[in-house]
């Protein structure tokens, strides 16, 4: 919720597929910013309040935090304690440690419920992330498409990267939270503008052909 014209308030909601990952220690859920009501952009929105509802199977909990990546801004991670992702009982995927070393992908439709198997061409003018070669695409359900927000994985199972647009996959071997929301109903202390404006910039320095 924000404030709009004339003290009114103005209230956006989106409901988003997402997976659990261990990095580390600890557990994340991963989602592209499109996903979420939230909009990279200069001047950036000031949020009242920002919650976060994380449901499967009648188990649900309330988010703390939602936290950009340094890897790339349109990169977002929500953090679940041990018992949480326990309690969800749902397969939970590891982070290629070398993603690199994996020239053959298999990319999932975020929304749309496709997947099939990909190469990845390497630039070394674009590192920590991977182009995948449309020339070489191999549906195998669904009408197959990637883009924006769908997961990357290698045929092991270990999750390498998600699709930050729909060519480019930003690889997920490091996980580093730089900004960091604190959800909740009292928010406009934080500057969420601010921040959504930073993240908006750190975008728009990027090559064209990630953006």
């Amino acid at each position: 919720m924000r404030t709009g014209l004339f003290g009114r308030d103005v209230n956006k909601a989106k409901s988003s597929q997402s997976v659990l990952f261990l990095s580390g220690a600890q557990h994340y859920l991963l989602l592209h910013v499109d996903d979420t009501p939230l909009t990279l952009g200069n001047p950036g929105t000031d949020w009242n309040r920002i919650t976060a509802s994380l449901l499967r199977a009648g188990v649900g909990f309330s988010a703390v935090r939602l936290s950009f990546l340094a890897e790339d801004p349109r990169v977002l991670v929500i953090p679940v304690d041990d018992a949480q992702a326990r309690l969800f009982n749902i397969t939970e995927y590891v982070v290629a440690a070398d993603p690199y070393k994996f020239q053959e992908a298999v990319i999932v439709g975020a929304n749309e419920g496709y997947y099939g198997e990909c190469k990845f061409q390497i630039d070394t003018a674009t590192p920590n992330y991977v182009k995948v070669d449309r020339n070489l695409l191999k549906g195998l359900f669904g009408k197959f498409n990637p883009s924006r927000g769908d997961l990357v994985f290698s045929k092991a199972g270990e999750l390498l990267g998600i699709m930050v647009n729909g060519e480019y996959c930003v690889m997920l071997n490091k996980v580093t939270p730089s900004r960091t929301i604190l959800l909740g109903g009292e928010i406009a202390g934080q500057q969420t503008g601010q921040m959504l404006s930073q993240m908006a910039d750190r975008l728009f320095a990027m090559p064209i052909r990630l953006q």
